[in-house]
Protein backbone atom coordinates (compact mmCIF):
# COMPACT_ATOMS: atom_id res chain seq x y z
CA UNK A 1 0.00 0.00 0.00
CA UNK A 2 0.93 3.74 -0.57
CA UNK A 3 2.97 6.01 2.02
CA UNK A 4 1.88 9.49 1.40
CA UNK A 5 4.02 12.32 2.53
CA UNK A 6 3.41 16.10 4.26
CA UNK A 7 6.10 18.59 4.58
CA UNK A 8 5.16 22.05 5.65
CA UNK A 9 8.17 23.38 4.46
CA UNK A 10 8.44 22.20 1.19
CA UNK A 11 4.90 20.63 0.74
CA UNK A 12 2.27 21.28 -2.08
CA UNK A 13 -1.47 20.59 -1.54
CA UNK A 14 -1.35 20.05 -5.65
CA UNK A 15 1.02 17.40 -5.90
CA UNK A 16 0.26 13.84 -5.28
CA UNK A 17 1.50 13.17 -2.33
CA UNK A 18 3.21 10.06 -2.82
CA UNK A 19 6.62 10.81 -2.11
CA UNK A 20 9.21 13.17 -0.56
CA UNK A 21 9.34 15.20 -3.29
CA UNK A 22 5.68 15.90 -4.25
CA UNK A 23 4.61 15.63 -0.37
CA UNK A 24 1.33 17.73 0.17
CA UNK A 25 1.61 20.86 2.14
CA UNK A 26 -1.27 21.38 4.50
CA UNK A 27 -3.06 19.22 7.02
CA UNK A 28 -6.18 19.89 5.45
CA UNK A 29 -4.97 18.25 2.57
CA UNK A 30 -4.59 14.83 5.03
CA UNK A 31 -8.09 15.08 6.30
CA UNK A 32 -9.69 15.22 2.91
CA UNK A 33 -8.28 11.78 2.13
CA UNK A 34 -9.44 8.41 2.84
CA UNK A 35 -7.11 5.96 4.04
CA UNK A 36 -7.46 2.28 3.85
CA UNK A 37 -5.65 -0.62 5.97
CA UNK A 38 -2.08 -0.28 5.62
CA UNK A 39 -1.53 3.55 4.18
CA UNK A 40 1.29 5.31 5.86
CA UNK A 41 0.81 8.85 6.50
CA UNK A 42 4.51 10.41 6.70
CA UNK A 43 4.98 13.76 8.26
CA UNK A 44 8.54 15.35 7.50
CA UNK A 45 10.44 16.00 10.62
CA UNK A 46 10.72 19.50 11.31
CA UNK A 47 7.38 20.54 9.91
CA UNK A 48 5.34 22.49 11.94
CA UNK A 49 1.58 23.33 11.68
CA UNK A 50 0.17 26.28 13.38
CA UNK A 51 -3.58 26.63 14.19
CA UNK A 52 -4.14 22.93 12.58
CA UNK A 53 -5.17 19.39 13.74
CA UNK A 54 -4.95 16.11 11.86
CA UNK A 55 -8.23 14.37 11.54
CA UNK A 56 -7.84 11.05 8.98
CA UNK A 57 -10.81 9.39 7.36
CA UNK A 58 -10.74 5.94 6.83
CA UNK A 59 -10.05 2.76 8.18
CA UNK A 60 -7.12 0.63 9.06
CA UNK A 61 -7.30 -3.05 10.26
CA UNK A 62 -5.25 -4.70 13.26
CA UNK A 63 -3.21 -6.87 10.43
CA UNK A 64 -3.02 -3.33 8.38
CA UNK A 65 -3.10 -0.61 10.27
CA UNK A 66 -2.77 2.96 9.28
CA UNK A 67 0.30 4.60 10.66
CA UNK A 68 0.83 8.23 11.30
CA UNK A 69 4.97 8.57 11.40
CA UNK A 70 7.93 11.02 10.95
CA UNK A 71 10.42 11.12 8.63
CA UNK A 72 14.10 12.57 7.53
CA UNK A 73 16.25 14.06 10.37
CA UNK A 74 15.31 16.88 12.54
CA UNK A 75 13.09 17.71 15.22
CA UNK A 76 9.59 15.78 15.59
CA UNK A 77 7.08 17.32 13.22
CA UNK A 78 5.08 19.53 15.33
CA UNK A 79 0.76 19.86 15.22
CA UNK A 80 0.10 23.33 17.44
CA UNK A 81 -3.72 23.34 17.68
CA UNK A 82 -3.74 27.01 19.93
CA UNK A 83 -7.42 26.31 21.12
CA UNK A 84 -8.99 26.45 17.61
CA UNK A 85 -9.80 22.50 17.37
CA UNK A 86 -10.83 19.59 19.92
CA UNK A 87 -7.91 18.10 19.23
CA UNK A 88 -4.48 18.36 17.99
CA UNK A 89 -5.22 14.75 16.84
CA UNK A 90 -8.57 13.75 16.43
CA UNK A 91 -8.86 10.20 15.88
CA UNK A 92 -13.35 10.34 15.11
CA UNK A 93 -14.97 7.25 14.34
CA UNK A 94 -12.50 5.32 12.83
CA UNK A 95 -10.62 1.97 13.78
CA UNK A 96 -6.79 0.53 13.40
CA UNK A 97 -4.83 3.73 13.42
CA UNK A 98 -1.61 4.19 14.72
CA UNK A 99 0.01 7.01 15.63
CA UNK A 100 3.73 8.04 17.17
CA UNK A 101 6.54 10.45 16.77
CA UNK A 102 4.70 13.36 16.89
CA UNK A 103 4.94 16.81 18.84
CA UNK A 104 1.66 17.84 20.18
CA UNK A 105 0.32 21.19 21.90
CA UNK A 106 -3.42 22.39 22.31
CA UNK A 107 -2.52 26.09 24.31
CA UNK A 108 -5.58 28.63 23.73
CA UNK A 109 -5.67 32.19 24.56
CA UNK A 110 -8.27 30.78 27.30
CA UNK A 111 -9.19 27.44 29.17
CA UNK A 112 -11.66 25.68 27.26
CA UNK A 113 -14.04 22.83 29.16
CA UNK A 114 -13.15 20.24 26.12
CA UNK A 115 -9.97 20.36 24.60
CA UNK A 116 -7.42 17.60 24.01
CA UNK A 117 -3.96 16.80 22.71
CA UNK A 118 -4.60 13.60 21.17
CA UNK A 119 -8.03 12.29 21.30
CA UNK A 120 -9.83 8.79 20.07
CA UNK A 121 -13.66 9.52 20.27
CA UNK A 122 -16.25 7.11 18.89
CA UNK A 123 -20.03 8.31 18.94
CA UNK A 124 -22.70 5.70 17.78
CA UNK A 125 -20.19 3.54 15.85
CA UNK A 126 -20.33 0.05 17.59
CA UNK A 127 -17.04 -1.95 18.44
CA UNK A 128 -13.23 -0.78 16.81
CA UNK A 129 -10.15 -1.67 16.84
CA UNK A 130 -7.01 -1.79 17.22
CA UNK A 131 -5.62 1.96 18.35
CA UNK A 132 -1.96 2.68 19.43
CA UNK A 133 -0.84 6.17 20.38
CA UNK A 134 2.75 5.96 20.90
CA UNK A 135 6.00 7.61 21.25
CA UNK A 136 4.43 11.14 20.86
CA UNK A 137 5.38 14.56 23.11
CA UNK A 138 2.58 16.51 24.50
CA UNK A 139 2.75 19.05 26.19
CA UNK A 140 0.84 22.31 26.81
CA UNK A 141 -3.10 21.48 26.91
CA UNK A 142 -4.88 24.29 28.15
CA UNK A 143 -8.36 22.83 29.28
CA UNK A 144 -10.58 23.87 31.87
CA UNK A 145 -9.49 22.90 35.60
CA UNK A 146 -13.02 22.90 37.17
CA UNK A 147 -13.93 19.61 37.60
CA UNK A 148 -17.65 19.72 37.04
CA UNK A 149 -16.71 20.83 33.31
CA UNK A 150 -13.09 19.90 32.55
CA UNK A 151 -12.80 16.69 34.32
CA UNK A 152 -12.47 14.50 30.80
CA UNK A 153 -10.19 17.62 29.12
CA UNK A 154 -5.86 16.68 29.29
CA UNK A 155 -3.44 15.19 27.10
CA UNK A 156 -3.59 11.84 25.72
CA UNK A 157 -8.01 10.39 25.86
CA UNK A 158 -10.35 7.98 24.45
CA UNK A 159 -13.97 8.19 24.86
CA UNK A 160 -16.93 6.23 23.52
CA UNK A 161 -20.26 7.43 23.71
CA UNK A 162 -23.68 7.41 21.94
CA UNK A 163 -27.47 7.40 22.35
CA UNK A 164 -28.16 5.09 19.55
CA UNK A 165 -25.24 2.74 19.25
CA UNK A 166 -22.83 1.50 22.47
CA UNK A 167 -19.49 1.66 21.09
CA UNK A 168 -16.39 0.62 22.62
CA UNK A 169 -12.81 0.02 21.96
CA UNK A 170 -11.37 -3.47 21.95
CA UNK A 171 -7.30 -3.39 21.53
CA UNK A 172 -6.24 0.58 22.55
CA UNK A 173 -2.87 1.31 23.26
CA UNK A 174 -1.44 3.87 24.86
CA UNK A 175 2.82 3.76 25.37
CA UNK A 176 6.10 5.30 25.81
CA UNK A 177 4.10 9.27 25.11
CA UNK A 178 5.90 11.86 27.30
CA UNK A 179 2.78 14.41 28.81
CA UNK A 180 3.68 17.82 30.31
CA UNK A 181 2.08 20.85 31.63
CA UNK A 182 -1.41 19.39 30.66
CA UNK A 183 -4.75 20.01 32.24
CA UNK A 184 -7.20 18.57 33.83
CA UNK A 185 -6.15 15.11 33.34
CA UNK A 186 -2.54 13.47 31.92
CA UNK A 187 -4.44 10.59 30.62
CA UNK A 188 -7.97 9.64 30.31
CA UNK A 189 -10.26 7.48 28.98
CA UNK A 190 -13.73 6.87 29.18
CA UNK A 191 -16.73 4.34 28.41
CA UNK A 192 -19.99 2.62 29.14
CA UNK A 193 -19.78 2.41 33.18
CA UNK A 194 -22.82 2.12 34.26
CA UNK A 195 -24.22 -1.37 35.40
CA UNK A 196 -27.73 -1.03 33.22
CA UNK A 197 -25.42 0.00 30.48
CA UNK A 198 -22.19 -2.01 30.75
CA UNK A 199 -19.98 -2.27 27.37
CA UNK A 200 -16.73 -1.44 28.64
CA UNK A 201 -13.48 -0.66 26.27
CA UNK A 202 -11.72 -3.70 26.38
CA UNK A 203 -7.67 -5.00 26.02
CA UNK A 204 -6.83 -1.23 26.61
CA UNK A 205 -2.52 -1.08 28.05
CA UNK A 206 -1.49 2.55 29.24
CA UNK A 207 2.07 1.66 29.38
CA UNK A 208 5.76 3.59 29.77
CA UNK A 209 4.45 7.05 29.58
CA UNK A 210 6.32 9.82 31.28
CA UNK A 211 3.75 12.55 32.85
CA UNK A 212 4.76 15.70 34.71
CA UNK A 213 3.16 19.01 36.11
CA UNK A 214 -0.72 17.60 35.15
CA UNK A 215 -3.26 19.85 36.46
CA UNK A 216 -5.46 17.36 37.98
CA UNK A 217 -6.04 13.48 37.65
CA UNK A 218 -3.10 11.25 36.59
CA UNK A 219 -4.46 9.14 34.83
CA UNK A 220 -7.98 7.80 34.83
CA UNK A 221 -9.60 4.93 32.91
CA UNK A 222 -13.48 4.95 32.81
CA UNK A 223 -15.57 2.11 31.84
CA UNK A 224 -13.13 -0.57 31.20
CA UNK A 225 -12.71 -4.35 31.85
CA UNK A 226 -9.21 -5.74 32.34
CA UNK A 227 -7.16 -2.70 31.51
CA UNK A 228 -3.39 -2.92 32.20
CA UNK A 229 -1.50 0.33 33.33
CA UNK A 230 1.61 -0.12 34.05
CA UNK A 231 5.71 1.02 34.06
CA UNK A 232 4.17 4.40 33.93
CA UNK A 233 5.86 7.58 36.07
CA UNK A 234 3.72 10.23 36.97
CA UNK A 235 5.64 13.28 38.98
CA UNK A 236 3.68 16.26 39.82
CA UNK A 237 -0.13 16.69 39.70
CA UNK A 238 -3.22 18.53 41.13
CA UNK A 239 -1.12 21.35 40.63
CA UNK A 240 -3.88 24.03 38.99
CA UNK A 241 -6.70 22.51 40.32
CA UNK A 242 -8.38 22.14 44.12
CA UNK A 243 -11.05 19.85 43.68
CA UNK A 244 -10.37 15.93 44.53
CA UNK A 245 -7.74 14.46 42.32
CA UNK A 246 -5.24 11.46 42.61
CA UNK A 247 -2.48 10.32 40.66
CA UNK A 248 -3.39 7.14 38.79
CA UNK A 249 -6.92 5.03 39.54
CA UNK A 250 -10.54 3.60 37.87
CA UNK A 251 -13.80 4.41 37.79
CA UNK A 252 -16.74 2.31 36.97
CA UNK A 253 -14.17 -0.43 35.37
CA UNK A 254 -13.49 -3.63 36.52
CA UNK A 255 -10.52 -5.84 36.82
CA UNK A 256 -7.87 -2.90 36.31
CA UNK A 257 -4.45 -3.93 37.03
CA UNK A 258 -2.20 -0.85 38.03
CA UNK A 259 1.23 -2.25 38.60
CA UNK A 260 5.30 -0.96 38.88
CA UNK A 261 4.22 2.65 38.52
CA UNK A 262 5.22 5.66 39.93
CA UNK A 263 3.33 8.35 41.62
CA UNK A 264 4.81 11.30 43.49
CA UNK A 265 4.62 14.87 44.25
CA UNK A 266 0.54 15.37 44.35
CA UNK A 267 -0.10 18.40 45.56
CA UNK A 268 -2.91 19.16 48.57
CA UNK A 269 -5.19 17.02 50.64
CA UNK A 270 -8.38 16.76 48.71
CA UNK A 271 -7.39 13.86 48.16
CA UNK A 272 -4.09 13.72 46.55
CA UNK A 273 -3.09 10.01 46.85
CA UNK A 274 -0.81 8.77 44.04
CA UNK A 275 -3.28 5.83 44.15
CA UNK A 276 -6.79 5.12 44.36
CA UNK A 277 -9.43 1.98 44.02
CA UNK A 278 -13.04 4.17 43.58
CA UNK A 279 -16.53 4.19 42.42
CA UNK A 280 -18.22 1.06 40.83
CA UNK A 281 -15.01 -0.95 40.44
CA UNK A 282 -14.77 -4.83 41.59
CA UNK A 283 -11.40 -6.73 41.23
CA UNK A 284 -9.05 -3.64 41.01
CA UNK A 285 -5.54 -4.54 41.66
CA UNK A 286 -2.70 -2.43 42.70
CA UNK A 287 0.70 -3.93 42.96
CA UNK A 288 4.38 -3.19 42.84
CA UNK A 289 3.82 0.48 42.34
CA UNK A 290 6.11 3.10 44.10
CA UNK A 291 4.33 6.44 45.93
CA UNK A 292 6.25 8.79 47.43
CA UNK A 293 6.23 12.53 49.20
CA UNK A 294 2.24 12.90 47.82
CA UNK A 295 0.37 15.72 50.23
CA UNK A 296 -2.17 12.98 50.54
CA UNK A 297 -0.79 10.04 51.18
CA UNK A 298 -0.61 6.37 49.49
CA UNK A 299 -3.84 5.65 48.82
CA UNK A 300 -7.39 6.40 48.63
CA UNK A 301 -9.97 3.29 48.83
CA UNK A 302 -13.83 4.62 48.16
CA UNK A 303 -17.17 4.30 47.25
CA UNK A 304 -19.09 7.39 47.35
CA UNK A 305 -22.87 7.04 47.91
CA UNK A 306 -24.59 8.53 44.71
CA UNK A 307 -27.63 9.81 43.73
CA UNK A 308 -29.77 9.72 40.48
CA UNK A 309 -28.00 7.92 37.45
CA UNK A 310 -24.56 7.13 39.63
CA UNK A 311 -26.88 5.21 42.74
CA UNK A 312 -27.81 1.81 42.78
CA UNK A 313 -28.76 -0.38 40.65
CA UNK A 314 -25.83 1.66 38.16
CA UNK A 315 -23.24 1.71 41.17
CA UNK A 316 -22.18 -1.93 42.59
CA UNK A 317 -19.94 0.38 44.93
CA UNK A 318 -15.85 -0.85 45.54
CA UNK A 319 -15.90 -4.17 45.89
CA UNK A 320 -12.90 -6.63 46.20
CA UNK A 321 -9.75 -3.94 46.04
CA UNK A 322 -6.26 -5.70 46.41
CA UNK A 323 -3.44 -3.25 47.29
CA UNK A 324 0.07 -6.21 47.12
CA UNK A 325 3.38 -5.84 47.42
CA UNK A 326 3.53 -1.56 46.95
CA UNK A 327 6.06 0.64 48.79
CA UNK A 328 5.25 3.85 50.21
CA UNK A 329 7.69 6.30 51.10
CA UNK A 330 7.16 9.87 52.73
CA UNK A 331 3.71 9.90 52.02
CA UNK A 332 1.56 12.62 53.67
CA UNK A 333 -1.62 13.31 55.37
CA UNK A 334 -2.08 9.54 55.78
CA UNK A 335 -0.83 6.58 54.42
CA UNK A 336 -4.07 4.77 53.85
CA UNK A 337 -7.58 6.39 53.41
CA UNK A 338 -10.43 3.86 53.53
CA UNK A 339 -13.64 6.06 52.88
CA UNK A 340 -17.37 4.69 52.65
CA UNK A 341 -18.71 1.41 52.53
CA UNK A 342 -15.63 -0.46 50.40
CA UNK A 343 -16.23 -4.62 50.74
CA UNK A 344 -13.24 -7.02 50.85
CA UNK A 345 -10.12 -4.66 50.98
CA UNK A 346 -7.35 -6.77 51.05
CA UNK A 347 -3.97 -4.33 51.98
CA UNK A 348 -1.64 -7.26 51.96
CA UNK A 349 2.71 -7.38 51.74
CA UNK A 350 3.32 -3.93 51.21
CA UNK A 351 6.02 -1.66 52.80
CA UNK A 352 4.95 1.71 54.25
CA UNK A 353 7.55 4.04 55.43
CA UNK A 354 7.52 7.71 57.26
CA UNK A 355 10.56 9.84 57.77
CA UNK A 356 11.75 11.09 60.81
CA UNK A 357 9.42 14.18 61.93
CA UNK A 358 6.53 12.77 60.08
CA UNK A 359 3.40 12.25 62.33
CA UNK A 360 0.90 10.24 59.64
CA UNK A 361 -1.69 7.86 60.18
CA UNK A 362 -0.89 4.44 58.43
CA UNK A 363 -4.66 3.61 58.16
CA UNK A 364 -7.56 5.72 58.65
CA UNK A 365 -11.04 5.23 58.28
CA UNK A 366 -13.52 8.04 57.03
CA UNK A 367 -16.95 8.43 56.41
CA UNK A 368 -18.11 8.59 52.99
CA UNK A 369 -19.29 12.12 51.64
CA UNK A 370 -20.21 12.86 55.16
CA UNK A 371 -22.21 10.20 55.72
CA UNK A 372 -21.88 7.42 58.42
CA UNK A 373 -20.99 5.12 55.80
CA UNK A 374 -17.66 3.11 57.17
CA UNK A 375 -15.66 0.60 55.55
CA UNK A 376 -17.48 -3.19 55.55
CA UNK A 377 -14.34 -5.40 55.37
CA UNK A 378 -10.61 -4.79 55.65
CA UNK A 379 -8.23 -7.14 55.89
CA UNK A 380 -4.65 -5.97 56.42
CA UNK A 381 -2.14 -8.49 56.23
CA UNK A 382 1.67 -9.08 56.23
CA UNK A 383 2.42 -5.59 55.68
CA UNK A 384 5.72 -3.53 56.99
CA UNK A 385 5.05 -0.39 58.44
CA UNK A 386 8.32 1.46 58.89
CA UNK A 387 8.16 4.77 61.25
CA UNK A 388 11.25 6.73 62.20
CA UNK A 389 8.54 9.29 62.59
CA UNK A 390 5.86 8.20 63.96
CA UNK A 391 2.15 5.81 62.72
CA UNK A 392 -1.38 6.05 63.96
CA UNK A 393 -4.45 3.33 63.34
CA UNK A 394 -7.71 5.04 63.75
CA UNK A 395 -10.78 6.40 62.65
CA UNK A 396 -11.68 10.17 61.32
CA UNK A 397 -12.49 12.74 63.76
CA UNK A 398 -13.24 16.84 62.26
CA UNK A 399 -12.43 17.16 58.88
CA UNK A 400 -10.77 20.09 57.87
CA UNK A 401 -11.45 22.36 54.93
CA UNK A 402 -8.02 21.40 53.25
CA UNK A 403 -9.31 17.88 53.42
CA UNK A 404 -7.13 16.58 56.24
CA UNK A 405 -8.75 15.85 59.39
CA UNK A 406 -8.39 15.22 62.85
CA UNK A 407 -7.54 11.56 64.00
CA UNK A 408 -9.10 9.27 66.63
CA UNK A 409 -6.85 6.28 67.72
CA UNK A 410 -8.60 3.42 67.64
CA UNK A 411 -6.08 0.46 66.29
CA UNK A 412 -8.51 -2.51 67.00
CA UNK A 413 -11.48 -1.04 64.99
CA UNK A 414 -13.53 -3.88 64.54
CA UNK A 415 -13.90 -4.01 60.29
CA UNK A 416 -10.29 -3.70 60.05
CA UNK A 417 -8.54 -7.84 60.62
CA UNK A 418 -4.89 -7.26 61.37
CA UNK A 419 -2.66 -10.15 60.96
CA UNK A 420 1.17 -10.83 60.94
CA UNK A 421 2.26 -7.58 59.71
CA UNK A 422 5.43 -6.21 61.11
CA UNK A 423 5.57 -2.57 63.33
CA UNK A 424 8.95 -1.10 63.16
CA UNK A 425 9.75 2.21 65.07
CA UNK A 426 7.34 4.34 66.75
CA UNK A 427 4.28 3.29 66.75
CA UNK A 428 2.27 4.87 69.93
CA UNK A 429 -0.67 2.30 69.94
CA UNK A 430 -0.15 -0.18 67.42
CA UNK A 431 -2.73 -2.81 66.53
CA UNK A 432 -3.19 -6.02 68.38
CA UNK A 433 -2.02 -8.57 65.46
CA UNK A 434 -3.03 -11.77 65.53
CA UNK A 435 -0.13 -14.23 64.26
CA UNK A 436 3.44 -13.94 63.73
CA UNK A 437 4.69 -11.05 62.52
CA UNK A 438 6.16 -11.41 59.02
CA UNK A 439 9.92 -11.56 58.07
CA UNK A 440 11.03 -7.95 57.46
CA UNK A 441 14.09 -6.05 56.81
CA UNK A 442 15.44 -3.76 59.30
CA UNK A 443 14.29 0.03 59.39
CA UNK A 444 17.62 1.02 58.81
CA UNK A 445 17.75 -1.83 55.55
CA UNK A 446 14.77 -0.35 54.18
CA UNK A 447 16.18 3.08 54.39
CA UNK A 448 19.40 2.30 53.12
CA UNK A 449 17.83 1.26 49.66
CA UNK A 450 14.74 3.93 49.61
CA UNK A 451 16.58 7.37 50.52
CA UNK A 452 19.35 9.44 49.54
CA UNK A 453 21.71 10.86 51.53
CA UNK A 454 19.30 13.81 52.85
CA UNK A 455 16.67 11.60 53.91
CA UNK A 456 14.29 11.77 51.04
CA UNK A 457 12.72 9.24 48.96
CA UNK A 458 15.10 8.48 45.99
CA UNK A 459 12.67 8.94 42.69
CA UNK A 460 12.36 6.62 39.61
CA UNK A 461 11.84 2.91 38.89
CA UNK A 462 14.56 2.07 39.81
CA UNK A 463 14.40 2.57 43.77
CA UNK A 464 11.25 0.24 43.21
CA UNK A 465 13.01 -2.21 41.58
CA UNK A 466 15.82 -2.03 43.70
CA UNK A 467 13.71 -2.38 46.91
CA UNK A 468 12.34 -5.26 44.93
CA UNK A 469 15.48 -6.93 44.72
CA UNK A 470 15.61 -6.45 49.24
CA UNK A 471 12.32 -8.32 49.55
CA UNK A 472 12.82 -11.16 46.75
CA UNK A 473 10.21 -10.09 45.12
CA UNK A 474 9.94 -10.01 41.31
CA UNK A 475 10.12 -7.67 38.80
CA UNK A 476 8.64 -6.87 35.31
Amino acid sequence: MPAYYVDSMRGCDAADGLSPQTAWKSLERVNQAVFVPGDRLRLAAGSVWEGAHLAPQGDGDPQRPCVVESYGAGPRPAIHAAGIHLAAVDLYNVQGWEVRGLEVTNQGPQRDPVRYGILARLMDYGTARHIVIEDNYVHHVNGSIVKADGETNGGIAWRAEGKQTLSRYIGLAIRNNRIVTCDRVGIFGTGFHLRTQWFPCLEVVIYGNYLEDIGGDGILNIGTDGCIIERNRLLGGRVRDDKCCAGIWPWGSDNTVIRYNEAAYYHGMRDGQGYDCDFNCAGTVHEYNYSHDNDGGFMLVCTPRCTGEHASPNNIGCVSSRIHRCLSVNDKCRTFELCGEIIGTRIEENCLYVGEGMDVPAILCTAGFGEENYPQSVLVSRNIFAARGVMRYGRAGERYPDGSCAVVEDPDDPVIRYTNNAYLGNHPNPPQDAGKPVASPSLEEIEAVVLDENGRAKPGLETLDAFLDLMGWPKA
